[in-house]
């Protein structure tokens, strides 16, 4: 199991076990992990696991998020990452099982955008209950849904009814692809307020958008042919 350390100046404050798909960090007392300091923004940043991967995002925090003394946007964790926010550390450790099916088979830039209408949301949510309801409002009037259908290596047409969706061999995904090197979780669809972005999350079968390969994520235009191995599918607004 996955789990964070966090310290002050070198001495250890808590553990927090990774045992759900996503963790918020930040100063506020309904975060998963809080970090009692005035430089931690309300909801500095999110954790979220993904297959087997585990992703870190910033929530646009006012003083930035680190890690290993690199400011990040989004970043894929490895083993023993030192992410700093404000003046605490937390430390990520990932079990040798774990190591192994993380990375194994990937073979991609580990910068990458996760859920960024969650984060917003989050950040919402800070500044109360009013400011939630506008932009929820603002987002439904704009928003059609997005729909994959495949032409070839499955069947039907799924509507992108969700805020993350998965791609993958893996029973637990909501897009079912078979194939040899076809990861548990290949890709992911994420809703975000420019409109729907696909994301190479890991295997070694390549994403492609219209022929061409994705090593981190790009967003997606009505018509667009996306293909993981032998799957082929179409994306278009409904």
């Amino acid at each position: 199991m996955a789990k964070l350390v966090l310290k002050f100046k070198d001495v250890e404050i808590k553990t927090y076990p990774f045992t759900k798909s996503g963790m918020t960090v930040g100063r506020n007392e309904d975060n998963d992990i809080v970090v009692s300091n005035m430089a931690v923004s309300g909801y500095h940043a999110k954790l979220d696991m993904v297959g087997n991967n585990f992703f870190l995002t910033d929530l646009q925090s006012m003083n930035g998020t680190y890690v290993n003394d690199r400011k990040i946007v989004s970043i894929k964790l490895s083993n023993k990452d030192k992410i700093t926010v404000g003046k605490h550390l937390i430390e990520f450790y990932m079990d040798g099982g774990e190591q192994k099916k993380s990375d194994s088979t990937a073979d991609f830039d580990q910068t990458m955008y996760l859920d960024t209408q969650k984060a917003k949301e989050l950040r919402d949510k800070s500044k109360g209950p009013k400011a939630t309801q506008k932009k929820a409002v603002a987002v439904q009037a704009k928003q059609r849904t997005g729909v994959i259908t495949f032409i070839s290596g499955g069947e039907g047409e799924i509507a992108l009814k969700k805020k993350l969706i998965k791609i993958g061999k893996d029973e637990t995904c909501d897009i079912i692809i078979s194939g040899m090197f076809v990861a548990g979780t290949a890709a992911t669809i994420s809703l975000r307020p420019s409109g729907y972005a696909i994301t190479f999350a890991g295997g070694m079968a390549k994403l492609k958008v219209n022929g061409k390969a994705v090593k981190d994520s790009v967003f997606l235009k009505e018509f667009d042919m996306i293909e993981i191995g032998s799957a082929k599918m179409q994306f278009y607004i409904k």
